[in-house]
């Protein structure tokens, strides 16, 4: 996957671990491994029958929740919010919340839903609740002003964790996640930062997860996958041949302006996923991309050079970009030119679950041929097509 949206944060992230309680495993990563194994794991690729409009959005800067009900998107660039109905695929509503009024908002940090209320907490530290017409309710909780950069998740048990990353070792917040009840209030601190540690944070795909009273979230730059199992802190270490380490990073900043070296190195990030059995992630090795599948049941991964594989789910799935997990399945876009590629054309390659996500595809393009005959080619190819995965368990 080529990565069009980098992005550098700059922030304490060097972990330690509170107390002797953390597990830390480590996983070598294969370079290549056959294709067909990493298929195997795909149970199932649904296109989403959205209805597309004049709203619809072709940025990359897209993020996505899924609530009980109906789909969120958020489109940081015009900072509009967009619903639909995840049974019919009809469009509910489509604002732009930008502003300072109420239920505006100068900036996303996180979203995440609790039925289908989304909440969206932006940049002045609020968390502001909506609901599917996209209409603001209220202000669920207001925080203050730490770190460079926090993000809020919510567990299905309640409870929300709070991940804030610090810039300088000498700012006094030194904590990485802090785990709260339904009022905010503290329950725990985990994985606490140390002092004197910078790391530059690359990344193209949402570094965490939440899933039931799980936590996850990845830092490319030690290549360590964090996990918080209720209050149990783990770390599965994912060994790379040549790790991009921040001492590499800053040293390469400092000696030459410019950030567009780093693709020589590991570490580059696309997104984290998640079943009950697998974990999903891609990333950029030099300049080869893979995507790799880590069980957890046997504490072995699966991995591929997407770049050079021929199995046509493997290429849709190295086209995508995973959006969102809610422990079922992963919601990822791609773009309608990519898709188009694999799954007209090659009839004779489709297996049984090609077959339907080709018949579900047709079925999009068909609800939407009015609009899509009414863009200019280069919209048309690079339109979003949101696709629901499934791993096997």
């Amino acid at each position: 996957m080529k990565i069009k949206s980098l992005f550098i944060v700059v922030c304490a992230v060097v972990l330690t671990f509170n107390s002797g309680a953390t597990e830390k495993n480590r996983v070598k990563l294969p370079g290549i491994v056959d294709g067909k194994l990493f298929a195997a794991n795909i149970e199932s690729i649904s296109v989403m029958n959205l209805q597309m409009d004049d709203d619809w959005v072709f940025s990359n800067d897209l993020e996505i929740n899924i609530a009980n009900n109906y789909i969120y998107f958020f489109e940081g660039g015009q900072t509009r919010l967009i619903s639909f109905d995840s049974k019919t695929g009809g469009k509910l509503s489509s604002r732009t919340i930008k502003g300072r009024g109420p239920g505006e908002i100068n900036g996303l940090n996180s979203m995440f839903c609790f039925g289908d209320t989304l909440c969206i907490q932006d940049t002045w530290n609020r968390v502001l609740c909506y609901d599917r017409n996209c209409k603001f309710l209220s202000i669920l909780h207001e925080f203050e002003a730490k770190g460079l950069k926090q993000h809020i998740l919510r567990l299905n048990n309640g409870k929300y964790a709070q991940i804030w990353l610090t810039r300088l070792p000498s700012d006094t917040e030194q904590s990485a996640i802090i785990l709260t009840d339904k009022s905010f209030k503290t329950i725990s601190t985990h994985f606490e930062t140390p002092k004197d540690n910078v790391y530059i944070y690359p990344a193209d795909g949402k570094p965490y997860i939440a899933n039931n009273d799980t936590i996850r979230f990845f830092f490319p730059c030690d290549n360590h996958l964090y996990s918080l199992c209720g209050n149990t802190e783990q770390c599965t270490e994912l060994a790379l041949p040549n790790p991009l380490t921040p001492q590499i990073i800053i040293k390469m900043i400092k000696s030459t302006g410019q950030i567009e070296k780093m693709y020589d190195y590991d570490g580059f990030f696309g997104g984290l996923g998640e079943s009950g059995r697998f974990l999903f992630f891609k990333y950029q090795m030099g300049k080869n991309n893979y995507i790799s599948m880590f069980d957890k049941h046997t504490n072995s991964a699966v991995s591929i050079k997407s770049d050079d594989d021929d199995n046509l789910v493997n290429n849709i799935i190295r086209h995508s970009v995973v959006s969102i997990t809610d422990g079922k399945f992963i919601y990822a876009l791609c773009r309608n030119s990519d898709l188009a590629k694999y799954l007209e054309g090659h009839d004779a390659k489709l297996n049984a679950c090609l077959k339907q996500t080709q018949a579900e595809y047709r079925a999009f393009l068909e609800r939407n041929a009015n609009y899509i005959k009414g863009l200019e080619p280069e919209e048309r190819e690079v339109a979003n097509v949101l696709l629901k995965i499934k791993l096997k368990d």
